[in-house]
C-alpha cells in the first residue's frame, strides 16, 4: 500500500512540476487550432510500465524544446486517472492539461478512437502522427492462452524489462485488458502520416497489412522493446518530418541501444520502417508463392529472450526464401525492399544472435495445423484471409 501511495504522489509531482504555468481548459470553450501536423502520443501505462511512462514524459519534454510542433499526450497511469495533455514546443516548453477523465480502460479500441477524435477536433491539421505506447504481443489475439507454459519468461536478474505482452490493469475486472488489432484498425478514425509502435512485437506483416489504410508509414520492432522504449529526446523533432525523418527515428532507436557494451543484454534492438502503399503488390505476390505450401517448412524465428514463444513470430523474408526458388525469392525480395524501406538490428537480441541474412525487418506467422485455435483467429486478419484463403 505504501508503494502505491508513493507512486501516485510521484506521478502528480512529475506532471505538476512541469505545469507551473499551465492551464486547465473547459473543452466546450476551446476553439480549434489548425496546424501542419498534430502528433498524439497514446500512453496506456496502467500497468507495470508506469514508472517508464514518467521517465519518457520527461524525455519528451526535453525533446520538445527543439521543435514548435503541436503535441498531445494521452496518459493513463497506474495509480491515477487518465489525462489529456498538450505540449507547446520550443524554448520554455509548456505542458497544459486539456481533460481529466474518470477511470477507463485505455486498452479499449473505443477509448483510443474517442481520444483520437477529440485530438483531431481540438487540433485539426493537414496531417497526423500517432505514437502508441504500452505492452503488446503483435497480432496475437487478446488473452490467448498458450499451452504448456509458453510465453512465460524464465527469471533472469540481468534481463532488461521489456514491453512484452495495449495492456490495462482495469479495476473491477479479473485480469488485464488487451487491445485487439482488428478492432483497433476498424475503429481508428482518420488517416495518419505515421504510426509508431513503442510496443513489443508489432513489427509483423500482419499488423502492417491490417493498418495499411490507416497510415502511410509504420515504425515498429519485430521483437521485444526494452521498457525504456524509444529515445524521445532525440526523436521528438523528427515526428514532424517526412520519409527521411522516419528513417532517422529508426536510426536513433538502433543507436540508442547499440551504444551499450558488446556483451550487455541492453544492447538489444531490432526495428523496421514500412511504407504501406507498397503492401498490396507484396500480398499478391506472396499469395501466389505460398499456394499449397502452408505446412511445408518450419522457418527460423526470432530468439525471443529466455522463455520463448511457440511458433508465432518467424522472420518474414527468411520464411519466403525457404518456400521458394531462388528466382521466385529474388522477385519477392525486390518488392519486400519497397515495403521495408529501412531496417536495423543489433548483432544480438538479449544474448541470442540475429543473423543479418535472416533479418528482413518484419515477422510473419505460419499457420501450422497443430495451432488450429490460433489459425481460426489468424484467418480473420486481413493478411491471413488474403494470403491463405483456399491455400
Amino acid at each position: 500500500m505504501k508503494f502505491k501511495v508513493f507512486s501516485k504522489i510521484r506521478f502528480f509531482f512529475l506532471i505538476y512540476s512541469v505545469m507551473i504555468f499551465s492551464a486547465c481548459h473547459d473543452s466546450d470553450k476551446i476553439e480549434p487550432e489548425y496546424g501542419e501536423r498534430t502528433v498524439l502520443i497514446y500512453m496506456a501505462a496502467d500497468n507495470n510500465l508506469n514508472k517508464d511512462g514518467e521517465t519518457n514524459i520527461k524525455s519528451i519534454l526535453k525533446g520538445m524544446e527543439q521543435t514548435a510542433g503541436r503535441l498531445v499526450i494521452y496518459i493513463d497511469p497506474r495509480y491515477d486517472v487518465p489525462r489529456l495533455l498538450t505540449v507547446k514546443g520550443g524554448k520554455g516548453c509548456r505542458l497544459d492539461t486539456l481533460e481529466t477523465y474518470t477511470e477507463e480502460n485505455s486498452a479499449s479500441p473505443e477509448v483510443l478512437a474517442r481520444v483520437v477524435k477529440e485530438v483531431q477536433k481540438r487540433y485539426p491539421a493537414s496531417s497526423y502522427g500517432l505514437v502508441l505506447w504500452s505492452h503488446g504481443l503483435g497480432w496475437v489475439p487478446p488473452e490467448y492462452s498458450f499451452p504448456g507454459g509458453y510465453a512465460m519468461r524464465l527469471p533472469d536478474p540481468d534481463m532488461p524489462r521489456t514491453k512484452y505482452y495495449a495492456e490495462d490493469e482495469h479495476p473491477g475486472t479479473t485480469g488485464k485488458a488487451y487491445m485487439d488489432i482488428r478492432e483497433m484498425a476498424a475503429r481508428l478514425p482518420g488517416h495518419f502520416s505515421f504510426i509508431l509502435w513503442d510496443v513489443c512485437f508489432m513489427g509483423g506483416i500482419e499488423v502492417a497489412y491490417e493498418l495499411r489504410n490507416k497510415t502511410d508509414y509504420m515504425i515498429a520492432s519485430p521483437a521485444e522493446v526494452i521498457s525504456n522504449g524509444f529515445p524521445y529526446e532525440k526523436m521528438m523533432p523528427l515526428l514532424w518530418g517526412g520519409e527521411e525523418a522516419m528513417k532517422q527515428i529508426c536510426r536513433e532507436y538502433y543507436n540508442h541501444y547499440n551504444k551499450y557494451q558488446v556483451n550487455s543484454l541492453w544492447r538489444s534492438a531490432v526495428v523496421g520502417l514500412v511504407k504501406t502503399e507498397e503492401l498490396e503488390p507484396l500480398v499478391a505476390k506472396v499469395r501466389t508463392l505460398l499456394a499449397g505450401k502452408t505446412d511445408y517448412v518450419r522457418a527460423w524465428h526470432y530468439p525471443l529472450s529466455k522463455g520463448g514463444l511457440p511458433m508465432v513470430f518467424f522472420d518474414f523474408g527468411d520464411y519466403i526464401r525457404k518456400m521458394t526458388t531462388e528466382e521466385e525469392y529474388n522477385s519477392f525480395k525486390k518488392q519486400l525492399d519497397r515495403v521495408v524501406i529501412y531496417k536495423a538490428a543489433t548483432e544480438k537480441l538479449f544474448g541470442d544472435e540475429v543473423p543479418a541474412d535472416k533479418f528482413s525487418g518484419l515477422t510473419s506467422y505460419i499457420p501450422f495445423s497443430e495451432w488450429s485455435d490460433m489459425n481460426t483467429y489468424y484467418y480473420t486478419l486481413d493478411w491471413g484471409a488474403t494470403v491463405y484463403e483456399n491455400n
